[in-house]
């Protein structure tokens, strides 16, 4: 172009915007080195995209809201991480002889696992000296304490009445509750329902704790050597410490190689309960010379411990007849037996046929009765 043509395109109002533009981008260009001097650390395709960006701040905002966006994520790891874990535990092996089994094959009682009370909401051992007791309905705000014994083992106790120094009511019975085989206090308590059924018909329950999950029974189960009919006398002489019991109507209740620990107390200590119930076990004690007075509880569908015994496959020993168990007591017992058509489990009407047959035996009335077999389940 001509400097005649450039003069001319200058003083028209087109020349006038590009020369307009021609001096901003001169400016800008002024800018880039002023920064890019400023800044000698960066590189300078860097410093130019960060001059860029702080030249066009509303073109990168909504990219703030990214991080907001992307938040529930971080929870994803962790809700994936749990998820092998909780579908991945393998059904335990049967035991070999003389081996604890991992746990009863029982559908009525929960697996340990799932039946642990959150450590939130239980209550840490108390120790079992004369003391004054809460308020009715439990101490520690209605969470039934657990109790430590001068021995150092635990229980859990039950009531909705509570000694106190103004307390000057009647005593009451009480019924001391044993698991099955490596099921726990709170698995029992939760199959039986027995809190609510004792606060109804006013008796305290105590739920004893196996050492490593097996009761020494007298031949079963596991290598269980703990002296557990001490551990009962225990259990009952702190229990009186707390609850207002009457002494000569303690009761012993309890599923599979619990109940069969039941029936060992029945034997063993006949000056400390009146009555016992067990409900899926066997009886591995024997005691000719002392009558007691039993319930027993079967399925004839049990597998696990069947009720004309013989061989386990679970427990991988061989166990008594539950017909003929008569035969182990003195005469004049009261053993009655109560079959169904279940399996290895506690029926849900176990408790009221325990308590019917229980309560109205005092340590004064036992050994007047005599063998009696009841061959069906109470009705629906």
């Amino acid at each position: 172009m001509s400097v005649l043509g450039w003069v001319r395109d200058g003083l028209s109002g087109r020349g006038r915007r590009r020369h307009a533009v021609a001096v901003a981008v001169v400016v800008l260009v002024g800018l880039v080195g002023i920064v890019a001097a400023a800044l000698p650390s960066s590189s300078s395709a860097t410093t130019a995209a960060s001059v860029a960006a702080a030249l066009a701040p509303t073109a990168l905002a909504p990219t703030a809201l990214a991080p907001t966006a992307l938040a529930p994520t971080a929870l994803l790891p962790t809700a994936r991480a749990a998820a092998p874990a909780a579908a991945g535990n393998p059904a335990p092996d049967l035991p070999r002889v003389g081996d604890v089994p991992q746990a009863e094959t029982d559908p009525a009682l929960p697996s340990t696992a799932a039946t642990q009370t959150p450590a939130a909401t239980r209550m840490p051992a108390v120790p079992g000296s004369p003391a004054t007791a809460g308020p009715a309905g439990g101490q520690g705000g209605g969470v039934d304490p657990t109790r430590r014994l001068t021995s150092g083992r635990t229980y859990e106790l039950h009531s909705d009445l509570w000694l106190t120094p103004e307390f000057r009511g009647a005593p009451r019975p009480l019924v001391i509750m044993l698991h099955g085989l490596v099921n726990t206090a709170d698995s029992l308590r939760e199959a039986s329902a027995a809190d609510p059924f004792a606060d109804t018909h006013g008796f305290a329950v105590a739920y004893g704790v196996a050492v490593r999950g097996a009761w020494n029974a007298g031949g079963c189960c596991g290598d269980a050597t703990a002296d557990d009919v001490d551990y009962i006398r225990q259990i009952v002489d702190d229990a009186a410490r707390h609850v207002p019991v009457d002494r000569s109507r303690v009761y012993v209740w309890g599923f599979s190689n619990g109940g069969m620990l039941a029936a060992r107390i029945a034997c063993e200590a006949p000056d400390l309960v009146a009555a016992v119930g067990m409900v899926g076990g066997q009886v591995m004690a024997s005691c000719p010379t002392v009558p007691v007075r039993m319930l027993h509880i079967h399925g004839t569908a049990d597998t696990t411990v069947p009720w004309r015994g013989g061989w386990s496959d679970y427990l991988h020993m061989n166990l008594p007849d539950g017909e003929t168990e008569a035969s182990r007591f003195a005469p004049g017992s009261e053993i009655r037996h109560q079959l169904w058509d279940g399996g290895h489990t506690w029926p849900w009407w176990a408790v009221g046929a325990l308590w019917d047959f229980s309560s109205p035996a005092s340590l004064a009335a036992v050994g007047r009765g005599g063998i009696v077999s009841v061959l069906s389940a109470p009705l629906p």
